[in-house]
């Protein structure tokens, strides 16, 4: 009897007194869901990356679209995680760090394969070389090449290198220097470019084996002191777009073995410079299928104020280098993300961490509470 009431409560309790029996059906025990193989194109990932505990982090699968049951399920994320979902394999990837004593001890860094359906966790890559680089959510720390047959991983001990994994045979095949250059944006079928302190490129391409079978150091292209660039670039299928901290858009041709910089254009006016409108935030920018790039963008801006976030959202058109909306916010932006759905949402993470749901058009869809600190980070966004 005991047993029964704690389970129910104070209504079961309510109905003996009064003298009427009631029965709740046992729920079934184990009740386990699974998710599709594929996802719905209205789904993207959160990563929470814990910062009030780090090794605690997550990443949330959410469908923007819904109005109930958003929260589709979450995996673990551990210690300043980096994440990537295979578009060609029904699995997840995780790279990240452990330590003997939570806190301290001995480092073991892994990659993490989570199956899409059931989200269990059906292999580990050991990294023999404890070299993760440690970073804040950042897309290009952790790529897909050549159809998902190659992980990138960008390295940090403080050499910097990119490690590359056979995803069919999870084994750790190469380690490639990319000494005094950062992160990891996909060239052509099977190579990277790394952005270089000096306001150059490097950019190397592999070989079947995942072995490097060329390497170029291209001059420099932005000035680090003036004018530098984002690190966090979007892409269509044949362009990554770099944007300035001056609002500068910088495009670079990555459709074959070399990348090649492309002439760039300005995301402000002249009466808008006189103004100092600016990009900031974390994750600052969006491209979706239909060209449109969004920007989060902050007035008054100043050296400095470019991890501010910003409270309006600018839309171009990259074609015409125009802009073609300007999106009012309810909070203060921090990063955003597209959807590639036939009716596209855009996903907003806001100073409160939380994520605001708007269309394209900018009207406020719905307020979606993931966590503390979650950003939006990977969708289902074709080849990049």
């Amino acid at each position: 009897m005991f047993k029964t009431f704690f389970k129910v409560g104070l209504p079961l309790a309510l109905c003996w007194a009064t003298g009427v029996a009631a029965e709740l059906a046992p729920e079934p025990i184990p009740s386990v869901a699974t998710l599709p193989k594929t996802y719905p194109d209205t789904w993207l990932f959160a990563h929470d990356a814990n910062f009030h505990s780090l090794i605690a982090g997550k990443v949330v699968i959410v469908d923007v679209a819904a109005d109930s049951q958003e929260v589709k399920g979450m995996i673990d994320a551990a210690q300043m995680a980096t994440f990537a979902e295979s578009k060609h394999q029904p699995v997840l990837f995780v790279a990240e760090s452990f330590y003997a004593r939570n806190t301290r001890g001995e480092r073991t860094d892994v990659v993490t394969v989570y199956d899409k359906s059931s989200l269990k966790v059906i292999d580990e890559i050991l990294l023999p070389n404890t070299n993760r680089g440690q970073t804040v959510t950042n897309k290009n720390a952790m790529q897909l090449i050549d159809d998902d047959k190659f992980l990138l991983i960008y390295g940090f001990t403080p050499a910097q290198s990119i490690i590359v994994i056979d995803t069919k045979t999870r084994e750790v095949v190469n380690d490639v220097s990319i000494a005094g250059c950062a992160l990891a944006f996909p060239v052509g079928q099977r190579g990277f470019m790394s952005l270089c302190s000096n306001g150059a490129m490097l950019s190397v391409q592999l070989d079947e084996k995942g072995q490097e079978i060329s390497r170029k150091q291209h001059e420099p292209f932005f000035n680090v002191d003036q004018d530098p660039l984002f690190d966090k670039a979007v892409f269509d299928d044949t362009t990554a777009y770099f944007i300035s901290y001056q609002g500068k858009i910088q495009p670079i041709d990555i459709s074959g073995e070399e990348p090649k910089v492309l002439p760039g254009w300005s995301l402000v006016n002249e009466a808008e410079q006189g103004d100092n409108w600016r990009p900031g935030g974390w994750q600052i920018s969006a491209l979706d299928k239909q060209g449109h790039l969004y920007v989060v963008m902050h007035e008054n801006g100043y050296d400095g104020s470019h991890k501010f976030g910003g409270e309006t959202i600018w839309k171009f058109d990259v074609k015409s280098q125009t802009k073609v909306a300007q999106l009012s916010l309810k909070d203060n932006a921090f990063s955003i993300e597209v959807t590639h759905s036939k009716t596209p949402y855009l996903a907003v993470t806001n100073v409160n961490m939380g994520l605001d749901v708007y269309s394209v058009e900018g009207k406020f869809q719905r307020y979606i509470n993931v966590s503390d600190t979650a950003m939006p980070i990977i969708l289902h966004a074709g080849k990049h």
